[in-house]
């Protein structure tokens, strides 16, 4: 295995191994992390199977209309004694519910549950008392364990429990425990987010405080109750311990006071009472109008609605199933895993990243499922973040690790090809670079070529010196190259070849400007090197420079073995020849009249002469660069004269050509071109011309 895919799967194993032991960490230590946790279990609960209502169940609400009577004329609320009693509007005075257990039992109701609290004593008690009692087998009323906060400790709150029954005028309290006619209310929330999730059936104060005393009385709920007056109090849940039961469809309750009004209590759905006969009648407040509401994972649920959730349940056997401490650790385990089989065996991203997103509604949509049909609820979020995180996080490394190897890759292949290329394959893998077919464009290029570097070589007393000067000097050219944006084709021998235009461009204006810049800053770069070679005995390197500009063939030149990416046509030929030029005419930097004019705003440059290079029978304009134009640099005073010069020199005037060109060479003593001219003058003059004169010197090598 490579070094490189090593840390590959090392850095996807501590992916995973890290994310999954941060889930794992929030799962079992930050009670925040546990609400987003049970959030997530609450919409598979919300959007799940609701457990079918039991039809031996009857909700009869207190609703709007029976707190309000509006439906009713005076006449009808008159009509009878119950109806009286409920005009004065809710809470109805307590000689009401004994009408109400009267009509409801002899219409045949196994059980009458109220889920209402009577906590003090009326004046009305007692009828209801005497009902309580005439009934007492099939009679339920609510009592409430109200915790009171007495203080705190270990930074946790405090409470103590105290049993609120009914009033003793209408039950009176046993000695221990309650009443077998009394039903706890209460729902106590989950910590996590105050939901209620889960009810007791069976329990005592002393747990509610935290303590374990086996001699303590029972507390039953209101639910637990209403199943021992069923005769099934073997489908009370066993044990002391919360349980999560399954809510139900939400049931259509019927109104209470309709079954106090002749006309409805005689018609459907009561059909004078065949609605209740066999069954258990929950009563207690519905409706918008009412506080008791809690929390739920269905959303702000009215208390007796929960209880028939809770009672359905039972009756039904259909709880929920929570998976353990060690389960859900396993689960969270597992997801990692995954993560970790993905990136190991699934190289590329995208199928990655999708089979990671499908993972996750598979994980989802299977824990709906079980959830559906066995009541089986595992934890969700856990698992998916464990997989989805360490899925993420191993392709955030991944891509960190992919740039840092594509980096070192780039400076690897940047030190044999130019920097440009390399973008453009590795950057823009689709564009024509990577194509196998040419490209006619405007480019600009340029060769440089050490002067007398063959005969260098053959009379080295240190070759190895030698090669080392030869690189600094390459360095130094090379960086000014880059520094002005241009591709470096090749080095051929001590000559390097550089082109503009060929893969990027800003335009053709510009490129010619940058390949005449980075001309003279090598000219520049080379004065300031040399006395430090001489200082270190070495030889002083001098070059000759040709630039030019034209329409050339650009692509993938090579064989099927080796290709790069070069330039060939007649504009490459006479950057060449330019270059070669230099030495004729004793200059370091020859540019050809398609880049003059494209630059002479910028540089000072100087004409040089009309030739026809070898192979070509069209002749060009040559000129050289003196210097870039800028604050503080002046044109040489001799310029003015060379130029007029040259206009003698192609007008044929060569004896005043002569005479101008040697008053240049007293301003500039040793200036290669006017000796050159001043000499070519000469034989013009000891030899005319034959035929039309047209100034054109025509190239015999190159």
């Amino acid at each position: 295995m490579s070094k490189a895919k090593h840390q590959h799967y090392r850095s996807l194993a501590l992916a995973c191994v890290a994310c999954t032991g941060l889930v794992l960490f929030l799962h079992l230590k930050i009670n925040p992390y546990l609400d987003r946790e049970w959030k997530v279990r609450d919409g598979i609960i919300k959007f799940g199977r609701k457990c079918e209502m039991d039809p031996d169940i009857v909700f009869l609400a207190i609703d709007n209309a029976s707190a309000t009577l509006d439906a009713l004329f005076d006449e009808e609320k008159a009509a009878t004694p119950a109806l009286q009693k409920m005009a004065g509007g809710y809470p109805f005075p307590r000689d009401l519910y004994p009408l109400v257990i009267e009509r409801l039992v002899n219409a045949g109701a196994k059980v009458v549950a109220f889920d209402i609290l009577f906590p003090n004593e009326r004046d009305t008690d007692g009828p209801f008392r005497e009902a309580l009692e005439k009934y007492a087998d099939k009679v339920v009323i609510g009592a409430n364990l109200e915790g009171r906060d007495f203080g705190h400790h270990d930074g946790a709150e405090l409470y103590k429990h105290a049993l609120v029954p009914p009033a003793a005028s209408l039950i009176p309290p046993p000695e221990r425990g309650m009443d077998h006619r009394v039903g706890l209310v209460n729902f106590w929330p989950d910590r996590a987010g105050l939901i209620v999730r889960r009810a007791f059936y069976q329990t005592t104060r002393e747990e509610r405080e935290g303590f374990v005393d086996e001699t303590a009385p029972l507390l039953f709920s209101m639910s637990a109750r209403i199943l021992e007056k069923i005769g099934r109090s073997d489908f009370i849940p066993p044990g002391h311990q919360p349980v999560m039961f399954r809510f139900s469809e939400s049931p259509r309750p019927v109104s209470l006071y309709q079954i106090f009004v002749p006309d409805l209590w005689s018609k459907p759905p009561l059909n004078n009472g065949e609605l209740f006969r066999g069954k258990i009648v929950l009563i207690g407040p519905d409706g918008n109008w009412v506080k008791d509401e809690l929390a739920t994972p269905l959303g702000l649920t009215n208390g007796p609605r929960i209880h028939l959730s809770a009672l359905n349940a039972a009756l039904k056997r259909d709880f929920v199933h929570e998976t353990s401490n060690r389960e859900n650790i396993l689960f969270i385990l597992v997801g990692g895993l995954f993560a970790w089989l993905f990136g190991r065996f699934v190289r590329d991203p995208v199928i990655r990243f999708v089979a990671l997103i499908v993972s996750a509604l598979a994980l989802y949509g299977l824990a709906q499922i079980l959830y559906n049909a066995t009541g089986f609820l595992p934890i969700v979020l856990s698992p998916l973040l464990a997989l989805v995180g360490s899925g993420a996080s191993f392709s955030v490394i991944e891509q960190v690790l992919d740039r840092r190897e594509k980096a070192k890759l780039r400076r690897t292949f940047e030190r044999y090809v130019s920097k440009d290329i390399v973008k453009e394959l590795v950057d823009n893998p689709e564009g024509w670079l990577n194509a196998t077919k040419g490209q006619r464009k405007p480019i600009t290029v340029l060769f440089s070529d050490v002067r007398g570097f063959t005969t260098m070589t053959e009379s080295a007393a240190d070759p190895h010196a030698l090669v080392a000067q030869l690189n600094e000097y390459f360095d130094d050219m090379v960086e000014i190259v880059f520094a002005n944006k241009g591709t470096l084709d090749k080095f051929i021998g001590d000559a390097v070849m550089a082109h503009w235009g060929s893969i990027t461009s800003e335009g053709v204006t510009v490129d010619v400007r940058r390949a005449v810049a980075t001309a003279v800053r090598m000219r520049k770069k080379l004065a300031e090197v040399n006395p430090q070679w001489k200082a270190r005995g070495m030889l002083e390197l001098h070059v000759g420079i040709g630039v030019n500009m034209g329409e050339a063939i650009v692509g993938n030149l090579g064989s099927k073995e080796k290709a790069e990416v070069s330039v060939i046509g007649d504009a490459v030929n006479l950057a060449s020849r330019l270059e070669g030029v230099t030495k004729k005419y004793h200059i370091d930097l020859c540019i050809g009249e398609n880049v003059a004019l494209l630059v002479r705003d910028f540089f000072i440059l100087r004409s040089i002469d009309l030739i026809v290079v070898q192979g070509k029978t069209k002749p060009v304009a040559i000129f050289a660069v003196l210097d870039e134009c800028g604050p503080g640099i002046a044109a040489p005073a001799w310029l003015a004269r060379h130029e007029e010069a040259v206009k003698l020199y192609r007008a044929g005037d060569f004896p005043a050509a002569e005479t101008a060109w040697r008053e240049v060479l007293a301003q500039a003593p040793g200036d290669g071109i006017a000796e050159t001219f001043i000499a070519r003058c000469v034989e013009l003059q000891a030899s005319p011309p034959t035929g039309k004169w047209d100034g054109v010197f025509e190239m015999k090598s190159k």
